[in-house]
């Protein structure tokens, strides 16, 4: 039989060479998009993108897309010289469509899951079946074939109280709120490494966090009075870029760069969690913390951010985590700004309970002052607010698909 052409070559080509077709009707959701990141991460790229001689992608949209949100710069192609402009179109429909037409044997799809879930290098996540679909598939008795699906649950009741005698009926479930829909995610993402964004007063830029111009770019001719920063909690997650293999590496990198943040008495505040290995919690920013004490930053305070009361769990006997810490640091300080009213205004202190070295109650903790006008605003809350505001800022313009992280 002869067809009408044959790949016999692959290119790698830069992803700037490359464009998505705006009529692309298939969409690509966040959750399918981190899939096949996570799958390229595991196996490599191992399907290359077709293309039109134009660089227009015909297929691979998701994985153009996945590729330059973990930053390859160059991706593997084919390259189709020999369609029509109507040819192209259909192909597009076709290599998505006939795909979707494909069925498992569910008898050999449990084997080979079943293996795939012993072999201890993979993770089943991986594969693009949610949790539901493996536990159903895993559990299921019959090998019938179905339409791409996990066999749905046996013995179900029929609609309309068709089931058998004496089973409970089930509630009603309330009607979904409109305002808790997740917003369509754009087909294709916007923002790109080197974009800067004006968010009203904000500025957000797309980059990296290590790279001096990078960070010169987003503050220009300002200095922050603030930094709070939420940075990887060690190398406890994979992320979607690799993981974090050196974590005092990436934490000096970013950190050298303070002197073009903040001014001569600006605050860092750095929230960072708990990790355990082998049964016990590491001090994993000790390493990073004497880093910081040689540039001149001070260990000028550490708080206990509050989120909830420990119970127990599934952690081996110990106490869920009750807690984060943010860890305050300087190179002088700076006084406090209280702006406001305190309702105990004027009156006179009973003590604070500070004791001097010797377990004595003395003046200096404003024994019969009387209390300011005036108290931080927030208090300690104030670090839950700023950051609840930042995501909010964050939130709304991810809905608007004005940007992509």
């Amino acid at each position: 039989m002869t067809l009408p052409w044959m790949a016999a070559k692959i290119l790698l080509r830069p992803v700037a060479e490359l464009r998505a077709h705006p009529g692309n009707a298939r969409v690509h959701g966040v959750a399918q998009l981190e899939q096949i990141k996570a799958s390229m991460l595991a196996f490599g790229f191992t399907n290359p993108l077709l293309v039109d001689e134009a660089g227009v992608l015909i297929a691979g949209h998701g994985r153009l897309e996945a590729a330059m949100a973990l930053g390859i710069e160059r991706v593997p192609v084919i390259v189709l010289r020999h369609l029509s402009p109507a040819q192209k179109d259909a192909l597009r429909l076709a290599d998505n469509r006939i795909a979707e037409n494909a069925t498992w044997d569910q008898a050999l799809l449990r084997e080979a899951l079943a293996g795939v879930q012993a072999a201890a290098e993979i993770d089943v996540a991986m594969l693009g079946f949610s949790a539901d679909e493996l536990t159903a598939i895993l559990a299921a008795a019959d090998a019938a074939v179905v339409d791409g699906e996990a066999p749905e649950e046996a013995d179900q009741p029929e609609a309309g109280g068709g089931g058998a005698p004496g089973a409970a009926e089930m509630d009603e479930a309330p009607a979904d709120d409109p305002a808790d829909a997740e917003p369509d995610a754009p087909r294709q993402a916007v923002t790109r490494p080197g974009d800067l964004w004006l968010l009203g007063e904000h500025r957000l830029l797309c980059g990296d966090s290590t790279d001096a111009a990078t960070v010169a770019r987003v503050m220009g001719e300002d200095r922050a009075a603030l930094l709070f920063t939420s940075p990887p909690y060690g190398n406890q997650r994979d992320y979607t870029t690799g993981g974090v293999s050196d974590w005092d590496a990436l934490m000096r990198g970013v950190f050298q760069h303070l002197p073009l943040i903040l001014r001569d008495d600006g605050q860092a505040l750095v929230n960072l969690g708990l990790i355990h290995r082998d049964g016990e919690w590491l001090p994993y920013w000790s390493g990073w913390l004497d880093w910081m004490r040689a540039q001149g930053w001070r260990r000028f305070g550490l708080y206990a951010w509050d989120q909830g009361p420990g119970l127990p769990g599934d952690w081996n006997g110990r106490l869920a985590p009750a807690f984060e810490l943010v860890f305050h640091l300087n190179r002088e300080a700076r006084q406090p700004n209280k702006i406001v009213p305190c309702k105990w205004a004027g009156t006179p202190n009973k003590g604070s309970g500070l004791r001097a070295a010797d377990g004595e109650v003395k003046a200096y903790t404003h024994i019969g002052l009387p209390v300011q006008e005036s108290r931080i605003w927030g208090e300690t809350a104030w670090l839950a607010d700023a950051a609840a505001k930042l995501k909010d800022i964050a939130d709304q313009h991810f809905k608007r698909g004005e940007y992509a992280g």
